[in-house]
Order: structure tokens, then sequence, then C-alpha cells
């Protein structure tokens, strides 16, 4: 794996992160906050740009890791969860685990949200992964359920702490009989194992919709904007 220290000199420019909250639905409680990759620079570089630039270079894993980092140092808040996206494939890396044990303290509340956007070339060697981080104290969180190469056995099979429901379900939610079923369906699977989020909420009918559904926690616009952590405002 290559180190990371150089990155930012490769790309020529630097990253933040702005964070945006994670609330409980039944008693108004943030359950964490989400950490989102910003390009500090001038430019202003979307971060999907950011991402495929890595990858094209040869360093979108490596970018992975030092999201991570960058992410700590900014946010120092012990007292809630560390929502962080990853690439499965970055933890096939095969000194990942090394790699986290020398960077990340433990004891500090992480969750890392498996992008479900690209292919898993070994499931099993991701399920030993995971095992090995539940077993540091870090929980798992498979991102944008529904939005990507959905292979929902074997994701389940990897005991998720939470299910990030893909925003194309909350929206119009309230209004779509499919999509509540569906989610209905969800819930009814995997609430007694698993924590379900539902992202990109940006109405009062579609929150309220899924509250009655049945979902625990939810994240979007409605509820808190991505902002830098100083001014990480939500719910009121």
């Amino acid at each position: 794996m290559l180190m990371t220290q150089n990155l930012e000199y490769e790309f020529r420019y630097s990253i933040t992160h702005w964070f945006q909250p994670i609330y409980h639905l039944k008693n108004n409680n943030v359950l964490g906050y989400e950490a989102l990759l910003r390009d500090a620079s001038q430019l202003k570089v979307p971060p999907a740009d950011i991402f495929r630039e890595a990858d094209k270079n040869g360093y979108r894993n490596v970018l992975d890791l030092m999201s991570i980092k960058k992410a700590l140092e900014i946010f120092k808040d012990a007292s809630s969860p560390l929502f962080l996206n990853i690439f499965p494939s970055t933890l096939l890396e095969g000194n990942f685990l090394s790699w986290w044990d020398m960077h990340m303290p433990p004891r500090t509340p992480f969750v890392l949200e498996l992008l479900e956007d690209e292919p898993i070339r070994n499931w099993k060697e991701l399920k030993k992964t995971t095992k090995e981080l539940k077993r540091r104290g870090v929980k798992i969180a498979v991102d944008d359920m529904g939005g990507g190469y959905s292979f929902f056995q074997q994701w389940i099979e990897l005991d998720p702490d939470f299910i990030k429901l893909d925003r194309y379900f909350a929206e119009n939610l309230s209004i779509s009989p499919k999509k509540q079923k569906t989610v209905t369906s969800l819930v009814d699977l995997l609430s007694d194992t698993t924590e379900i989020i539902i992202e990109g909420v940006e109405t009062e009918a579609d929150l309220n919709t899924a509250e009655f559904l049945g979902i625990t926690y939810a994240q979007g616009y409605l509820l808190g904007r991505p902002s830098p952590r100083t001014n990480c405002i939500g719910r009121g």
C-alpha cells in the first residue's frame, strides 16, 4: 500500500471534511456524524471528481486512508461516533489492519460505511476483515443499500451494525406505496439485528412516513446540512 503523506502533493490540492448529523427519530438525539470529504483548495473540486482522479492515477485506496485520518484530526469528539466512508477494496488491501492499528486510536467510536457502488472481489476476506475490525470496537455499516451493486445476501452475511438505505427510498416515500412496502419489508427482516438509517430525507412528510414504518435513524438536509464541525447545526 502506498504511503499517504505524498498524496496531496501529487494531486495539488488539500482535503478537509464537513460533517452531517444522523438523528434518532424517537428521542431526537444525535446518533453520530458522517464525515464528508471536501476540497479545501480554491478549486472546490467535487468529491466524486477527487476520487475519480485518484482512481485514474492509482491512488484511490490511499486517498481513502488519508480521508479517514483527516476526518479524525478535524472531528476530535470522543463522545459521538464518527461515520467514515470506505471502499471495500481498501479493506481488502493486505496491510489494512496493520495500518488501522498504527493510525487509529483505540476505543474511539468509529462506524465504517462500506460503499456499495463497487463490485467485491473477495467476500470471504472482506468478512474476515470486518470481523477483525469489530474485535477492535469498530462498527460496520453498509452505505447506500439499493443504490449500487446490491448483493443483498452477501451484505447481510457481513453482519453489519447499520444499513443505510439509499436516498432513493426517502424521496417521495410518503406518496409511494411501493417504496413504503419495500421499507416495511426491510424493517421486518433486519430490525432485530441491524439498525436502519434512511438517507436523503428532505421533507417532513417523508420523515414522518419513515418513522411510522419503523425506521429508527435518519439523515438528510431536513435534519441537518453538512457543515464544518464547529458549525454543525441540526434538528431543533
